[in-house]
C-alpha cells in the first residue's frame, strides 16, 4: 500500500493508542480498510509490538482485509476472521469449556435442508417448512440476543417437543448450528477464566454495525480481561435484523467503552458526487438519524457521475431495458462486464434475474450469478464427494454417513429411522450405530434396503483405507491433493466445476487446517470468491452487494411494497436501499414497473394487476423518474 496517503480523517485514526477502545463510523467508500491495515501495519512495526487480532461478521469483508493485510510484508498479525471462525478456534483450543457434540462438526445448508430439518419436522409432528421458518429462527433468535422470543405462531407443546427433539437429534448426528457458536463461547468465557488463545492487547471488529447483542456481550467479556476494542463500522448500513444485528450496538459504543476515541470517516472515495446526493437524499430522510451525524461528502476530485431513475410500462419492457443498459454500458462506454452489477431486494425463483439474463445471453453478453457455487456444491455426485471427505476426515462423521445413505438408490426413510432408533437404545451416534449394525449384516435393518446398504458401506470404508491421508499439507492445498486422489482411485465423479472451485478456494485458505475444517470452509469462502469476483454481469440481492465497489449498478424493481417491503422494517428497508445505492463509482441507474404481470406480479402487493410506484424512499429527490424507454433511446443515439 505504499500509494496509501491518508487524509486528516484517517490519520487522527492512524494515531489510535492501542492500549484504548475506539470508534471508527466510516461511510460507504471512505476507505476503512486502508486506514485499519495502516494502522495495524503501523502498530506491528513498532519495537513492542501489541497483539491484535481483526475481527468480522461477513466473510467478504475478512477476505478482502486478509487481502489487504497480506500486502504487508512486515505484517505478522494473525489472518482475520469472522466471529463465528473466531468461536470455533477458541471452542476447539479449550476443549471442554461449552457445551456441543464433539467432535465440533458445522452443519452445512444442504444438510440443514436434506437432512436435519426434514427429522426435525417428523419427529416433532409439523413440516419442514414450519421447521424452518418457526421453530429454528426462534431459537436462533434466543441466541442471538439473550433474550426470549417467543413466536405467539408456536404452541408451546410444540415449542417444548421440538427443543427436546434438537437435543437429542444434534447429540444423535454430532453437529452444531452455525447461529450457536458465539453463544458458545460466550458461555464459555463466563464460565471460565483461564481459557486460553484469547490473549490480545487489541481487537479490531470491522462491520461492528452487523453485530448481535450475544456478539456484543462476547467483546464485552474480552475487554473486561484487559484488551481493547477497536469497532470500526456504519450504523447506516446495518441490514442484519434478521439475526438480532441492530444500528444501536455501534451507535451506543461510546457508552459501552468508557474513554474510547470516537472518529469518523465522511469522504466517500468510491462514488460520484451525484450518486452520492441521491443517496444522501435516501439516507437523510430516515426519521430517527442524529440530525448531528456528519454527512457523507464525495472526494473533491470525484466526478459527478450519472444517475437515472426510469420506470417501464412492465415488467417484460423493466427486463429488456436493464438488458439494453448494461449492453450500451459495455460497448458505448466501454466498461467490462464484470464492473456491472445488477441488484435486487429479492429474487425468488430467479423471478426478476431470469428474463434479464435470457435477452442479455442472446446478445451474447457474459452473466455471472454467485449461487452457481451452492449449485455445485449441492449437485448430486459432487454432494457424494464432499461426504466422502468428510468421512475420510473423520470416519465416524455421522451427518456424512447420513448424507450418503440418504442419497443411495434403494435406502429410504425406514432404514435411515431404523439406525437412528438402535443409536438412541444403545446410546451411541448414528455413525457408531450405522457402524454396528453393518458388523451384523444390517440384520435389524428393513429387508429391502439391506443388500444396498451393506454395499455403500462396504464401498466406502475401503475406498477410505486406501487413501494415504497426510497429516498435513506443505503448501496447505487440499483442493489440488482431492483433485488428484479422486482422478487417481474415483469411488464418485468428481466434476470439472468442483474440481476448479477446489483448486480456487486453496489460496485463500489458512496454512495447516485439517482436511475436515477445509471441508467446512470451501462452500463459504467460495461464494465469498464469487461474489468479489466474475467474469460477467454481476446478479445478487441488495444485502449481498455489502463491501462491493463496481463502475455501474443497477437496482431493479424499485416500488413501493418490494423497496420497502410491506411487512419489513422501515429504517432497516431504508439502510438497504442506501447500501445498494452506495456501490457504483460512475453510474446508478435505478428501475421501476408502472404494472406487472407473470412471475414477479405478486412482488410487494396483492393487487396483482394494480398500478405501482417508485419507492417512497426516492421521491421528492435529486432524480426524478423518467420513462425508462426514452432515456435509453436518447442517451444512447446514433
Amino acid at each position: 500500500m505504499t500509494d496509501y496517503e491518508p487524509t486528516s480523517e484517517q490519520r487522527a485514526i492512524l494515531g489510535h493508542d492501542p492500549a484504548r477502545s475506539g470508534r471508527i463510523l466510516a461511510g460507504p467508500g471512505t476507505g476503512k480498510s486502508a486506514s485499519v491495515v495502516a494502522l495495524i501495519s503501523d502498530l506491528i512495526s513498532k519495537d513492542e509490538a501489541p497483539r491484535i487480532r481483526l475481527l468480522t461478521f461477513t466473510r467478504a469483508a475478512t477476505a478482502e482485509l486478509a487481502l489487504k493485510v497480506s500486502e504487508h510484508p512486515e505484517s505478522t498479525v494473525e489472518r482475520p476472521s469472522t466471529i463465528h471462525s473466531f468461536a470455533v478456534a477458541a471452542l476447539l483450543r479449550n476443549p471442554g469449556s461449552a457445551d456441543f457434540p464433539r467432535p465440533l462438526r458445522i452443519a452445512d445448508d444442504w444438510e440443514l435442508a436434506n437432512l436435519i430439518r426434514p427429522d426435525l419436522a417428523a419427529m416433532t409432528g409439523v413440516t419442514a417448512t414450519f421447521v424452518k421458518k418457526r421453530l429454528l429462527p426462534e431459537m436462533a433468535a434466543n441466541w442471538e440476543s439473550l433474550e426470549e422470543h417467543p413466536n405467539p405462531d408456536i404452541d408451546d407443546q410444540i415449542r417444548n417437543r421440538f427443543l427436546g427433539v434438537w437435543d437429542q437429534h444434534r447429540r444423535v448426528y454430532g453437529y452444531t448450528l452455525l447461529a450457536e457458536l458465539p453463544d458458545l463461547l460466550r458461555r464459555a468465557l463466563e464460565a471460565h477464566a483461564d481459557l486460553e488463545g484469547l490473549e490480545y492487547d487489541l481487537l479490531v471488529v470491522d462491520e461492528y454495525q452487523d453485530l448481535n447483542a450475544c456478539d456484543l456481550r462476547v467483546l464485552r467479556l474480552l475487554a473486561d480481561r484487559g484488551t481493547s476494542i477497536l469497532g470500526v463500522g456504519d450504523d447506516e448500513q446495518s441490514i442484519y435484523s434478521f439475526r438480532k444485528a441492530a444500528p444501536d450496538g455501534i451507535r451506543r459504543f461510546p457508552a459501552d467503552y468508557e474513554n474510547a476515541e470516537d472518529y469518523a470517516l465522511t469522504i466517500s472515495h468510491r462514488c460520484g458526487s451525484d450518486i452520492i446526493a441521491w443517496a444522501r437524499h435516501v439516507i437523510e430522510g430516515e426519521p430517527e438519524r442524529d440530525p448531528e451525524r456528519p454527512r457523507l461528502e464525495p472526494a473533491s476530485t470525484a466526478p459527478a457521475g450519472e444517475c437515472a431513475l426510469l420506470s417501464f410500462r412492465s415488467a417484460q419492457s423493466e427486463a429488456r431495458g436493464v438488458a439494453s443498459l448494461v449492453e450500451h454500458l459495455i460497448e458505448d462506454e466501454g466498461l467490462d462486464p464484470s464492473e456491472i452489477i445488477v441488484l435486487f431486494r429479492g429474487d425468488y425463483n430467479n423471478t426478476f434475474s431470469s428474463p434479464i439474463k435470457e435477452h442479455l445471453e442472446e446478445g451474447g453478453t457474459p452473466v455471472f450469478d454467485p449461487s452457481w457455487v451452492d449449485d455445485v456444491m449441492n449437485d448430486h455426485e459432487n454432494r457424494v464427494v464432499v461426504l466422502l471427505l468428510r468421512l475420510l476426515a473423520s470416519r465416524d462423521d455421522s451427518l456424512a454417513w447420513a448424507g450418503l445413505m440418504s442419497l443411495t438408490r434403494g435406502i429410504g426413510r425406514a432404514f435411515m429411522e431404523a439406525i437412528y432408533r438402535r443409536a438412541i437404545d444403545e446410546q451411541k451416534t448414528f455413525a457408531e450405530a450405522l457402524l454396528t449394525a453393518y458388523e451384523r449384516d444390517f440384520a435389524e435393518a428393513p429387508t429391502a434396503s439391506r443388500e444396498v446398504a451393506r454395499t455403500r458401506v462396504e464401498e466406502c470404508l475401503a475406498w477410505i483405507d486406501r487413501q494415504d491421508l497426510p497429516e498435513e499439507l506443505e503448501d496447505g492445498c487440499w483442493g489440488a491433493w482431492i483433485v488428484e486422489a479422486f482422478n487417481d482411485d474415483p469411488p464418485a465423479a468428481i466434476s470439472q466445476e468442483l474440481g476448479d472451485l477446489l483448486l480456487d478456494v486453496d489460496e485463500l485458505m489458512e496454512e495447516g487446517l485439517p482436511l475436515g475444517r477445509y471441508m467446512g470452509l470451501v462452500q463459504p469462502l467460495a461464494k465469498d470468491r464469487a461474489q468479489a469476483q466474475s467474469d460477467g454481469v454481476r446478479f445478487m440481492s441488495m444485502s449481498m452487494s455489502k463491501g462491493l465497489t463496481v463502475t455501474a449498478s443497477i437496482v431493479v424493481g424499485a416500488e413501493d411494497g418490494v423497496i420497502p417491503r410491506s411487512n419489513g422494517d422501515l429504517s432497516e428497508e431504508r439502510r438497504l436501499m442506501y447500501v445498494a445505492m452506495t456501490r457504483a463509482r460512475g453510474y446508478q441507474f435505478v428501475t421501476w414497473a408502472n404494472r406487472r404481470i407473470g412471475p414477479t406480479a405478486r412482488a410487494g402487493t396483492t393487487q396483482v394487476q394494480g398500478r405501482r410506484y417508485e419507492s417512497r424512499y426516492l421521491r421528492n429527490g435529486p432524480v426524478r423518474t423518467q420513462d425508462g424507454e426514452s432515456f435509453i433511446g436518447q442517451r444512447w443515439a446514433g
